[in-house]
């Protein structure tokens, strides 16, 4: 009797012990988990000519089809459809879309997507959030586009529906997320422009509704279409297209609100950068890669009071039934048998087929470098593009003819020689070399093979450019970007321009090109500029600050600062160099 007396004694205490602890069990919140997919481009097949007629690149057995955005489009269907069954597989109940869902803007588009979203919504209940990008939203520039209005009422039912509180004048919208989160959507785009634009009227917005959140005791997740933070060495340079409008001064304001975490898209890439206001508050960008895209990435975030964890997923099969007709059978195979195979080369022919469209690109270089049309310029800059369209066209290899007719001969030519390789042009290299950024975590040494080839093939290509271009046009190009080349009159540069002359002239003008604009904008993509890592991370919760080793984005003033010194000193130091070996 004194035994069972005892054992029933333990047994209560035991369960007095265990009922705090199943009592804390049962009030701590579930982790908030979501997907995102970003940068869809949405355009049915009905607005695109059949796939065996489309010739960007023509001859190539392959990627004829391609386009210089390296978009999967006539596979959209099947990879969009991949990962919603994957979706709906998942435990996952919440998926963001952070804009870009339309190609240009048009109604086909938009309404071809929306009923793909809706459709799957309403079969599993699943909740959607999207929000504009820079292409969705083209206020009527051309018959078929629609305005603000339009795509809040084909997206009604994709967060809008869900909204706390809406923004008068765009589509920027609040949303519970869950008991602990809250979905602060921004519509930055302006319209008919792939500009940002963050009006006092927008901030005050968004001001007044982080701290209604924070009153409630929720926290904030961010979500917009343009960059944040920049997620590359020279991004902050190209201002309000890549990132929000004044990016850095809105970052110090959204971390010191208390706004930690953004999800964003536009700029196709995986990355995640992170920066410190002066007042010590953190802010983190995850930004997407496109879905229609290599490595066709999309993100699995998990949000708790213990972590933020981030993975990165990639659609790497699809169901070649929703493929329209048209495909060859080559296409087809290697569609089946390795698709990431078939988006790489795709991505990496998109870039080849740029080189058909380099002339056209002097209108749109002149107008970023302010060069009017009836300026003496606008002539350097054409006859640049069409010369360097030629040189982009050319084989990396000898074909085995005697003229000079590749990169690999003009090489020769200049006394030195490159690695071979299965590349077949500068472009599709640039293409490797820059779907390394594209898929985060960059890590490609300037040793490599592709980084070789590139800078010795690209460099012999702007000398060859440079010295069948006169001197005259050459000057006035480079003299309006600002750099520093003798003053002399265009007539003293003709009668020097001797066959020596030519080729020196040629050299000290790639250099330094080279030097100042083609080696930062390598040094941007090869290695990743910014902490932390890019796919699958464990990052800090709200409230908590860990240690975070690496180089962080420069937004307060006093880091801004050194970072433009260290940059000058850089340039001064390249430009010496220079100088010692002219």
């Amino acid at each position: 009797m004194k035994r069972k007396f005892k054992a029933l004694l333990s047994l209560i205490l035991s369960v007095c012990l265990l009922i705090p602890m199943v009592g804390a069990m049962a009030q701590a919140p579930k982790p908030l988990t979501f997907w995102v997919a970003s940068d869809i481009h949405y355009k049915p097949y009905t607005d695109l000519p059949p796939v065996n007629e489309k010739q960007s690149l023509p001859g190539d057995p392959l990627y004829s089809h391609t386009n210089d955005k390296s978009m999967l489009t006539y596979e959209a269907d099947a990879i969009i459809d991949e990962f919603l069954k994957r979706f709906e597989a998942s435990d996952t109940e919440i998926l963001l879309i952070p804009g870009d869902l339309s190609e240009e803007g048009h109604w086909t588009e938009h309404l071809g997507l929306a009923k793909i979203l809706n459709e799957f919504k309403q079969r599993t209940g699943k909740r959607i959030f999207v929000i504009p990008g820079n292409h969705d939203i083209r206020t009527s520039a051309s018959s078929g586009r629609l305005d603000l209005e339009d795509f809040l009422e084909i997206y009604k039912d994709l967060g809008y529906n869900e909204a706390l509180a809406q923004h008068d004048t765009s589509g920027s919208y609040t949303a519970d997320l869950d008991g602990q989160y809250r979905l602060l959507a921004i519509d930055a785009c302006k319209y008919r422009s792939d500009s940002s634009q963050m009006t006092p009227e927008l901030l005050a917005w968004i001001e007044e509704q982080v701290f209604a959140a924070k009153a409630e005791g929720k926290k904030i997740i961010g979500m917009v279409h343009h960059n944040v933070l920049p997620h590359f060495g020279i991004q902050d340079i190209m201002g309000s297209a890549m990132n929000i409008e004044n990016a850095r001064e809105n970052a110090t304001l959204f971390a010191d609100w208390g706004i930690k975490y953004f999800i964003t898209g536009h700029e196709h890439a995986n990355d995640i950068s992170m920066a410190v206001s002066a007042e010590g508050n953190r802010i983190y960008d995850i930004e997407t890669g496109c879905l229609l895209t290599y490595p066709n990435a999309y993100r699995k975030l998990e949000f708790s009071d213990e972590a933020v964890i981030v993975q990165t997923d990639y659609i790497d099969k699809i169901d070649l039934s929703l493929l329209p007709e048209g495909y060859n059978n080559a296409q087809l195979k290697l569609m089946e048998e390795d698709f990431p195979a078939y988006s790489y080369g795709y991505y990496k022919s998109g870039l080849m087929s740029v080189a058909y469209d380099v002339p056209n690109f002097t209108k749109r270089l002149a107008s970023a470098l302010n060069i009017e049309k009836d300026s003496p310029f606008y002539g350097s800059v054409e006859g640049i593009m069409d010369a360097l369209a030629d040189g982009l066209n050319m084989p990396l290899y000898d074909p085995g003819t005697a003229a000079i007719d590749s990169v690999e001969e003009i090489v020769a030519a200049g006394g030195d020689s490159i690695p071979q390789s299965d590349y077949r042009n500068i472009l599709e290299l640039a293409g490797a070399i820059y779907a390394v950024h594209y898929a985060g975590d960059e890590n490609l040494a300037h040793d490599s093979l592709e980084i070789e080839i590139f800078k010795k093939g690209l460099a012999a290509l702007l000398i060859n450019v440079f010295t069948n271009l006169g001197p005259a046009a050459t000057l006035g190009f480079f003299k309006h970007l600002g750099l520093d080349l003798p003053d002399l009159p265009n007539q003293a540069y003709d009668l020097a321009y001797t066959s020596s002359a030519k080729v020196f002239f040629a050299k000290t003008i790639t250099a330094r090109l080279m030097e100042e604009l083609i080696k930062p904008l390598l040094n941007s993509f090869i290695a990743d500029s910014y902490a932390p890592a890019d796919l699958n991370v464990t990052l800090e919760p709200y409230g908590e600050k860990w240690d975070l080793p690496g180089r962080t984005v420069p937004i307060n003033d006093f880091d801004y600062a050194m970072n433009i010194i260290f940059k000058s000193f850089e340039i001064l130091v390249n430009m010496s160099k220079l100088v010692i070996a002219a």
